[in-house]
C-alpha cells in the first residue's frame, strides 16, 4: 500500500512541475490556426481576359451633295438615287484579349462587409472588320436607259485600351472569401477606319469612272461600367479575382468619305459637258457603337494582409525550386516596320495595240512601294514555370506563358508612274495608292530560364526558346488612269487580307525579386520572331469605258490591263513587361533542413 501510494504522490510532482508541463504542452498541444484574414489596406495586381463587343451594327448613310444628273435633260433620274449604293449596315463583332494592372484600397466593416475603391487600366485588341453592299437602279431614265449603282463598304473598329475607376460593395461569405458588385467610370482609346467602293454605269453600257472614298476615327472616350465577381484570399498577403464588367463608351459618327461619278470623255452631258465634268458625289457618314462585356481573372498582392498575424520571425533565405504561376502586362514595338508591296503585270493589251504601244506591265509601278506600318501596343496575360535551384547561386527553369496583344498599325503608300509619247501622241498617266493595316492579336512563348542569385532572393536571368502567336495584315489599294486628252478610265481593284498562326523564336532576359514568402515581382524584354509573311492583296487594272479606246478587241468594257498586287510584312519586334508570381513550394527545402 505505502508502495502505491508513493508512486501516485511520485506522479503528481512530476506532473506539477513547470519544465515538464512546459514539455508536454509543446508535445500535445494543437498549432493555433492562423487569424482570419483582415481585408482592409491597400492592394495592387495584374489582369487578363477576354471582351466581346455587344452592339456590333456599324451603319453607314450616304447623302447628295452635288447631283448634275437630276436636271440634266440626257438623264433625269431622281436627286441622290445613287446614294442608297453606299448605304447600310456592316457586322462588326469586336472581341479580343485584354490585360494589364489595378491598384485599390478596401475598408472591412464588422466580420462580413467589405467597401472599396480600384482603379486598373488595360491593353486591349478588342476589335472586329465588316463588310456591306448596296445597289440601285433606276430607269428608262429620259435618254431610255436603265442606270446601276452598285457600292460597298468594309468598316474596321475596336478598343485600343481600356481603363475604369469603379467603386466596390461585398459580402464575405467566409473570412477569405468576398463577393462583390461593382460599378463607375470606364475610359478608353477607340478607333474606326472606313473603306468605300462604288460602281455606276447605263445599259449601253458605259462604265463611269468613279472616286472616292474612306474615313478614319480615333478618339479617348469616356462612359460607365458595372459588373461583379468573387476574391479569394488563398494565401496571406494574396488573392485571386475572377470578375465580369459591362462597358458603355457611347456612340461615335464620323465623315467616311465621298463618293461620286464623272463624265470620261465630256459626251454624256446636255449642261456643261467637259472631260472628268462631274456627275455627282455624295457624302458618307459611318456610325460605331463601342460597348460590351470583359470577362478576366487576377491576382492582387494585399500590403496589409493578415495584420493580425503573429509578429513575423525570421526565416530562411528563398529556396527557388518549384513550381510557380502569374501574370504579366506590359507593351510591345516591332522592329520591322517596312510593308512591302509589288505589283506585276497579269494581262496587257496596251503594250501591243497600234494606238498605245505602251512598255509591257509599266502602270503596275504606280501599285509598288513601301508602306511604314508601326506596329506597336499593349500586352497582357499570365504565365506558369518550374525553377530548380543548384546550389547558392545557380537557377534553372521552364517557362510557358500567352498574352493577348494589341500590337498593331497602319501606313500608306503613294506612287506615280507617266509614259509618252504613245502610238498616238499622248501622254499616260497612272497613279496608285495603298493602305496596310498589320499586327499581332495574340502572343505566346515557351522558354528555358538560366539564372544567377545576385541575392539569395533577387535572381538575374537569361532566357529564350519557341515563339508562336496569331497576327493579321489588310490591304486596301486604289488606282487612277487616264491620257492627255484628257480621258478618265475605269479602274477596277483590291486588296487583300492574310490571318494565320505563326511559329518562330524568343531570346531576352530579366530579373525576378523575391520580395515577401511565395511572391516574386518579375521584369523582362524579350525579342520575338515569327517570320515574314506575303500575300495577295489584290488585283488592279483598268477598262475602254465606251469601245473607243482600242483598235484591237474594241469593245465597252474591254480589258486594258490588269495587274496581280502582293503584299509582304514582317512579325517581330521587342515586349518589355512586368509579371507577378506565385511560388507554390517556396521555402520547403528550408523548412526540412531545420528539423
Amino acid at each position: 500500500m505505502n508502495i502505491k501510494f508513493g508512486m501516485i504522490a511520485l506522479t503528481m510532482a512530476l506532473a506539477s512541475s513547470p519544465a515538464v508541463a512546459a514539455d508536454l504542452s509543446s508535445l500535445k498541444g494543437p498549432v493555433p490556426p492562423p487569424p482570419p484574414p483582415i481585408w482592409t489596406g491597400f492592394y495592387a495586381g495584374l489582369n487578363a481576359g477576354y471582351g466581346w463587343g455587344t452592339s456590333n451594327a456599324v451603319t453607314t448613310g450616304a447623302a447628295p451633295v452635288y447631283d448634275t444628273l437630276a436636271s440634266d435633260p440626257f438623264w433625269g433620274t431622281p436627286v441622290g438615287y445613287t446614294a442608297a449604293a453606299n448605304s447600310g449596315v456592316a457586322t462588326v463583332n469586336q472581341s479580343g484579349f485584354i490585360g494589364g494592372g489595378q491598384v485599390g484600397y478596401n475598408y472591412q466593416w464588422g466580420p462580413n462587409v467589405v467597401a472599396g475603391l480600384e482603379a486598373d487600366i488595360q491593353g486591349s485588341a478588342i476589335r472586329g472588320t465588316g463588310g456591306q453592299f448596296g445597289i440601285v437602279q433606276f430607269g428608262p431614265d429620259l435618254s431610255g436607259l436603265n442606270n446601276l449603282a452598285t457600292g460597298g463598304g468594309v468598316v474596321t473598329a475596336g478598343v485600343d485600351w481600356l481603363g475604369t475607376v469603379r467603386g466596390r460593395l461585398g459580402y464575405l461569405v467566409t473570412p477569405s472569401l468576398l463577393a462583390y458588385a461593382t460599378g463607375g467610370l470606364a475610359y478608353g482609346g477607340v478607333h474606326a477606319d472606313a473603306a468605300h467602293s462604288l460602281a455606276f454605269s447605263d445599259s449601253l453600257p458605259t462604265f463611269f469612272p468613279t472616286f472616292g472614298g474612306g474615313g478614319r476615327y480615333a478618339d479617348t472616350r469616356v462612359g460607365w461600367t458595372a459588373g461583379g465577381g468573387g476574391e479569394w484570399m488563398f494565401a496571406p498577403n494574396w488573392s485571386l479575382k475572377a470578375e465580369a464588367l459591362y462597358y458603355d463608351l457611347g456612340s461615335a459618327s464620323f465623315a467616311s468619305g465621298v463618293m461620286g461619278a464623272v463624265d470620261p470623255d465630256g459626251t454624256n452631258l446636255a449642261v456643261g459637258a467637259a472631260p472628268g465634268a462631274l456627275l455627282f458625289a455624295n457624302s458618307l457618314a459611318t456610325r460605331v457603337r463601342y460597348d460590351g462585356v470583359i470577362a478576366r481573372v487576377g491576382v492582387n498582392y494585399h500590403f496589409n494582409g493578415w495584420m493580425a498575424a503573429a509578429p513575423a520571425v525570421a526565416f530562411a533565405p528563398p529556396i527557388w525550386t518549384g513550381f510557380y504561376a502569374g501574370l504579366n502586362a506590359g507593351y510591345g514595338w516591332g522592329t520591322s516596320n517596312a510593308v512591302t508591296t509589288g505589283a506585276a503585270p497579269l494581262y496587257d493589251t496596251l503594250a501591243t495595240d497600234p494606238f498605245w504601244g505602251t512598255p509591257v506591265g509599266y502602270t503596275a509601278a504606280a501599285n509598288s512601294g513601301v508602306a511604314t506600318v508601326n506596329q506597336s501596343g499593349f500586352i497582357g496575360g499570365g504565365q506558369v514555370g518550374y525553377n530548380y535551384q543548384w546550389g547558392p547561386s545557380v537557377v534553372a527553369g521552364f517557362e510557358t506563358d500567352i498574352q493577348g496583344s494589341a500590337i498593331r498599325g497602319t501606313g500608306g503608300q503613294f506612287g506615280v508612274v507617266q509614259f509618252g509619247p504613245d502610238l498616238s501622241g499622248l501622254t499616260n498617266l497612272a497613279s496608285g495608292g495603298g493602305v496596310v493595316t498589320a499586327g499581332v492579336d495574340w502572343l505566346g512563348t515557351v522558354r528555358g530560364r538560366l539564372g544567377y542569385l545576385v541575392t539569395p532572393s533577387l535572381l538575374a536571368y537569361a532566357t529564350g526558346g519557341l515563339a508562336y502567336g496569331g497576327v493579321h495584315a489588310d490591304a486596301a489599294h486604289s488606282l487612277a488612269f487616264s491620257d492627255s486628252l484628257p480621258t478618265f478610265f475605269p479602274t477596277f481593284g483590291g486588296g487583300g487580307r492574310y490571318a494565320d498562326t505563326r511559329v518562330g523564336w524568343t531570346a531576352g532576359g530579366g530579373g525576378e525579386w523575391m520580395f515577401a514568402p511565395n511572391a516574386s515581382l518579375k521584369v523582362e524584354a524579350l525579342y520575338y520572331d515569327l517570320g515574314s509573311a506575303s500575300f495577295a492583296s489584290g488585283v488592279m487594272g483598268a477598262v475602254d469605258p465606251d469601245g473607243t479606246n482600242l483598235a484591237v478587241g474594241a469593245a465597252p468594257g474591254a480589258l486594258l490591263f490588269a495587274n496581280s498586287l502582293a503584299t509582304r510584312v514582317r512579325y517581330d519586334g521587342v515586349i518589355a513587361r512586368v509579371g507577378v508570381n506565385y511560388h507554390f513550394d517556396w521555402g520547403v527545402a528550408a523548412a526540412v533542413a531545420r528539423f
